[in-house]
């Protein structure tokens, strides 16, 4: 089925940046970002081009799992071998339109990799291993641009990056530094491809189609599950339901319930800006139920005779995004 072209300029010269994991090189496939997918993927063909600095390219397919999951599946796993890629390198991708994409390979200390001698190529980089430091002896065409004049009067870059063992943090002091580099004149519309970044647009795809897709006979609300609910006895209750709803029902005590089966008791506040929130047996919910950072939670609310009470139903971020429920349009009614 073809594609149509991109057309949009401005998607070229786009950034994002994936770190290397163990699961990637075993499983054969690369996850991309999916802020890049949702904002600049539309028109790429199939497969994609990669392209190195030392002029090979290889050709990559992908497949797209759900609406903004895409993943580099055939070729991906030969093009990783081809790099001899390791767990925590890093990869920098430039789109250049036509469905080609540059890249640019980053050891674990933070410098540029040497890359397999290719006979059409410029002279190869060479890295200095031994003390961490680079030194360009030629510039290669990859991001060849303009450049102030600060950064071309520097021919030999030395640079020492501390390696910092947190996932989290490192995804960002990696994005500082390449941003930092001078062959990387223009980051601003760089994407960062780590798993942090990817959760909170998984999580976010996942409520958007829980909001959509969800129906009850019965009121309720949606709640995605963020790190202040993980790590806090407290859960928030939009404003604008509590109003239509639960005005005036502070300091009650509700149940929460998934089946007939079992409840657990919590009680119902405000706080500040007049939001009510759920506390005091929340934490005890979420653990023995399971709840991990990006689930999606809906609360159905039954009130009768002056109790409160909200069957929970879960849809768990690593296992809804791919049942039949969100495949078509749902017929279940809660």
């Amino acid at each position: 089925m073809a594609s149509q072209e991109l057309n949009h300029e401005t998607n070229i010269g786009v950034h994002f940046i994936k770190i290397i994991l163990q699961t990637s090189l075993q499983q054969g496939k690369l996850r991309v970002p999916i802020s890049f997918v949702r904002r600049h993927w539309k028109g790429i063909t199939n497969p994609v081009t990669l392209r190195l600095p030392n002029s090979t390219e290889k050709k990559v397919s992908w497949e797209k799992t759900s609406d903004y999951d895409v993943w580099f599946c055939n070729g991906w796993r030969e093009f990783a071998n081809y790099l001899s890629l390791s767990d925590l390198q890093i990869l920098v991708f430039q789109y250049q339109g036509n469905s080609l994409f540059s890249v640019i390979g980053f050891g674990k200390c933070g410098l540029e990799i040497k890359y397999p001698l290719n006979e059409t190529s410029e002279k190869a980089e060479e890295v200095e291993e031994s003390d961490c430091s680079l030194k360009i002896i030629e510039e290669t065409p990859l991001l060849r641009g303009k450049r102030s004049k600060s950064s071309s009067r520097s021919s030999k870059i030395r640079k020492k990056i501390k390696i910092i063992p947190n996932e989290q943090k490192e995804y960002k002091y990696e994005k500082r530094k390449v941003q930092e580099h001078p062959r990387f004149p223009n980051f601003k519309d760089m994407d960062i491809g780590s798993s942090s970044d990817d959760l909170k647009e998984r999580s976010r795809d996942l409520h958007e189609k829980v909001k959509k897709k969800f129906k009850s006979d019965k009121d309720f609300f949606t709640s995605m599950i963020h790190k202040t609910y993980i790590e806090r006895d407290i859960l928030g209750i939009p404003i604008e339901f509590a109003k239509t709803h639960l005005y005036r029902m502070e300091g009650r005590n509700a149940i929460l319930f998934v089946d007939q089966e079992r409840t657990w008791n919590v009680d119902l506040k405000i706080g500040a800006n007049n939001q009510y929130k759920l506390v005091d047996g929340w934490s005890k919910f979420c653990a023995d139920n399971n709840l991990k950072l990006g689930d999606v939670c809906v609360f159905i609310l039954n009130k009768c005779k002056g109790t409160i009470s909200f069957q929970v139903v879960i849809f768990s971020l690593e296992k809804d995004m791919k049942t039949p429920y969100f495949q078509g349009n749902s017929s279940k009614l809660y």
